[in-house]
């Protein structure tokens, strides 16, 4: 009975706490990104001399979008190594939105010092030299088949317009690939999204309610019954739809990102599929720490294990933050909310996570992805460091 009140808590507190603010959160900056229409891209390529204070632009725009659009650039020979590490030092992916909407001071520190980090590291490594040949890890024969049942999202638009490569070539097919069945696409862009915003709009008072009033989620009232199996609801159909889309461990990829830049309807579509992942990992995330406190006897005994314990603690976020896609990196974000990890594990894991651009780059070269991780891996350990030290001082 105990866990089915954990489940049931974790459920409404994900949703009613992050996933709603998430949602507009997330929306916003996708629409004002398509009505740019990649500006910053644009500044990119037509500004070398400064395309790693751009490139640390992208890489701040909360979720995976920045760093994600960098990796054809950096393969098409556009950015430098250093931008591409710069951007990927500087974005938290899909995390960011979570700490935005449980911790706006925290999250603007962490801007502060990633960012900050990003374009050091990034100007060092141009002015060093220290790049890397690009070596792509794909061969263009792996691409002649045709799948019947698959569709492919990038004829959204007659005026589809590609980010870094053009139709048809090494990069398009790589990041193109047909990889939907028809079945999911039909219930992305024609089911879940409406089904899913209707939901949001539905909810906003009753988030606001959650954040200024206190809610026990014990039985109550109708209006308190009502309220608490919206949240439930809104969290089960996101744990739902996130498998079966198959987006368990990678948010949101290229060919997604690239086709929110080119359609209003495609940001609305994409924006609903990304929340219900990371709604679901913030709900794991919840859980877990309901968990864990209860096993160790209370938020007393975590603060002891913490101060026993904080370095490997440091360690153990950044082992995390290497690891590709969004959905450890938005566990760890949600458990420092809950207060689970100190601030210097979150800077750490930050620097280091390259959220789900690291698959694209993976996909095109593995020795790049190689060289970014390690690089991003350096400043990591040597802020998050300076920081446990400071906190324990």
């Amino acid at each position: 009975m105990e866990i089915f009140n954990m489940i049931y808590s974790a459920a409404i507190d994900a949703f009613f706490k992050v996933g709603v603010f998430v949602s507009i959160s997330l929306l916003i900056i996708g629409l004002i990104d398509y009505k740019f229409n990649g500006l910053l891209l644009k500044l990119i390529e037509k500004n070398q001399k400064n395309q790693i204070y751009f490139a640390a632009l992208l890489g701040l725009i909360p979720g995976c979008g920045g760093a994600i659009v960098i990796v054809p650039l950096y393969i098409s020979g556009q950015v430098s190594f250093g931008s591409l590490v710069t951007a990927f030092i500087t974005t938290m992916g899909d995390a960011a939105f979570v700490l935005m909407v449980g911790d706006i001071k925290a999250y603007f520190i962490v801007l502060l010092i990633s960012g900050s980090v990003g374009i050091l590291t990034g100007r060092i490594i141009d002015k060093l030299k220290i790049g890397t040949i690009v070596k792509l890890s794909v061969q263009n024969e792996e691409f002649n088949s045709e799948v019947n049942d698959m569709v492919s999202e990038n004829k959204i638009e007659k005026s589809y317009k590609h980010v870094g490569h053009s139709k048809g070539d090494i990069i398009d097919k790589v990041l193109h690939k047909k990889n939907t069945y028809k079945y999911i696409h039909i219930l992305t862009h024609k089911v879940w999204y409406k089904l899913f915003w209707a939901i949001v709009v539905l909810s906003i008072p009753l988030a606001f309610s959650h954040i200024f009033e206190e809610h026990d989620h014990n039985d109550g009232g109708t209006y308190e019954l009502v309220f608490q199996w919206i949240g439930f609801l809104g969290t089960f159909l996101c744990i739902v739809y996130t498998g079966v889309s198959r987006k368990i461990i990678k948010g949101s990829d290229f060919d997604k990102t690239e086709s929110k830049l080119n359609s209003a309807k495609e940001t609305l579509i994409h924006t609903a599929e990304e929340v219900a992942f990371l709604v679901t990992w913030v709900f794991v995330a919840f859980l877990l720490y309901q968990i864990l406190i209860y096993v160790i006897g209370g938020e007393g005994q975590l603060k002891s294990l913490l101060n026993e314990n904080g370095f490997w603690v440091v360690i153990a976020s950044i082992f995390i933050g290497i690891l590709p896609g969004c959905g450890p990196q938005i566990l760890l974000a949600a458990i420092y909310i809950s207060g689970g990890i100190p601030f210097s594990a979150l800077v750490a894991n930050a620097i280091c996570n390259d959220g789900d651009a690291l698959f694209p780059l993976l996909a095109l070269s593995k020795k790049s992805a190689f060289l970014v991780t390690v690089y991003n891996l350096i400043p990591a350990l040597i802020v998050g460091g300076i920081l446990y030290f400071i906190e324990n001082m």
